[in-house]
């Protein structure tokens, strides 16, 4: 079988070094041997999907602890389809009339500093479905007396998001609290924690529904994941003979992301740790590394003297040759944050090498730009395909 970097050269694009972890604009994770076995297994033969469906939904409660779940094609397909499942229930008559909502309750609450963008707002997601978005609080702020003050029989779902794209210094109510607040009305609850490596917590917290992508810490191929209460994952389910059918899923994905959850939830936690820290070591022979907040992220140390700011130094990183992508830059202390989740000991050793390299001979990069998993200016994404 062809490996990546030499399909890779055949496609005519670059194997990208990864230091940045697992964001959609990298093709999130890499896939496991026994995950890509299943699903060319599973591509060689016919199976009926709603079957195959029900399998999944089976391995999602086994290893999550919710009472059900599915497959969906990604976590913002999983958006709209939880906002169209708690309009519609499991009214098929209701779920062919979206995005219609008429005679529905058609609003979901979204606390203001939730909507965050992850490539699109999260309620332009919510929105697809044909559900009115009610932002509470403000950016920094939102407490329960929000939550209370916008709760009516209008109200479909309370939706959260568990992201580090929320205001980290902002004060906020807690999941329990909105748990608590919306279930004294019936109103369920949707979590969105699409980077996130474990949804039993907001399982066990009280969420009527968990979302996640199962690309992304699971190492699924393209897919997400819904788990939670059985009747609205039902609801959700069947939205795919509804506005769903645009977001449909193939078995190769629901496949992926089954195996990708038997392996993740079975899997000893301590391993990627241990593979990260050698990496780090591999990485401090090199260059002046310290430890991040967790300890799969590496931060390195700009020598002083250097003549380039951290942002320039990672988009010279980025236009190299092989690239490397880190995950975040810090300009006023002039350190570049790595995070080696998704890197083997031969990207580590070669993300070493192309760092001090640069560092070395800097340069100026072509393209100045902030350095995050949305880089793209403007004049990049207008002049597409032909924007190398």
């Amino acid at each position: 079988m062809e490996d990546g970097a030499d399909l890779c050269r055949r496609l005519g694009v670059k194997r990208v070094l990864n230091a940045m972890g697992v964001p959609t604009i990298l093709g999130a994770n890499t896939v496991s041997e026994n995950v890509r076995s299943a699903v060319d297994s599973i591509m060689q033969v016919s199976v009926e999907i709603d079957e195959l469906q029900a399998a999944a939904c089976r391995a999602i409660s086994r290893h999550t602890g919710a009472e059900a779940g599915c497959v969906t094609s990604s976590c913002s397909a999983a958006l709209a389809i939880s906002a169209a499942a708690a309009m519609t229930g499991s009214d098929l008559s209701a779920i062919g009339r979206l995005p219609n909502t008429s005679g529905m309750p058609d609003q979901v609450v979204l606390p203001a500093a939730h909507d965050v963008n992850f490539g699109a707002p999260v309620s332009q997601m919510i929105r697809i479905s044909g559900a009115n978005v009610v932002r509470i609080g403000t950016a920094s702020h939102c407490d329960g007396y929000h939550l209370k003050g916008a709760l009516d029989e209008r109200v479909a779902a309370v939706f959260y998001v568990d992201s580090g794209d929320v205001n980290p210094a902002g004060s906020f109510l807690s999941l329990e609290e909105c748990v608590e607040i919306a279930g004294s009305k019936n109103i369920p609850v949707v979590v969105d924690t699409a980077a996130g490596s474990d949804v039993r917590p907001f399982v066990e917290a009280g969420a009527d529904l968990a979302i996640t992508s199962a690309h992304k810490q699971m190492g699924a191929p393209t897919s997400g994941m819904i788990c939670g209460k059985l009747d609205l994952v039902r609801a959700c389910y069947l939205q795919n003979y509804g506005i769903g059918r645009a977001m449909k899923v193939g078995k190769e994905g629901i496949v992926g992301c089954m195996v990708a959850t038997e392996t993740w939830y079975g899997r000893d936690p301590r391993g990627q740790d241990r593979r990260c820290r050698a990496f780090a070591g591999i990485l401090s022979q090199a260059l002046k590394v310290r430890p991040g907040p967790d300890v799969c992220t590496a931060i390195v140390s700009i020598p002083e003297g250097t003549d380039v700011s951290a942002r320039a130094l990672a988009n010279c990183l980025r236009e190299g040759d092989p690239p490397v992508w880190v995950n975040r830059v810090d300009d006023a202390n002039q350190e570049l944050w790595l995070d080696l989740r998704v890197a083997n000991e031969a990207d580590a050793t070669a993300i070493a090498r192309r760092i001090a390299e640069t560092i070395r001979n800097p340069g100026a990069p072509a393209e100045d730009v902030p350095y995050h998993d949305l880089y793209w200016s403007e004049r990049r994404l207008l002049e597409w395909p032909a924007w190398r």
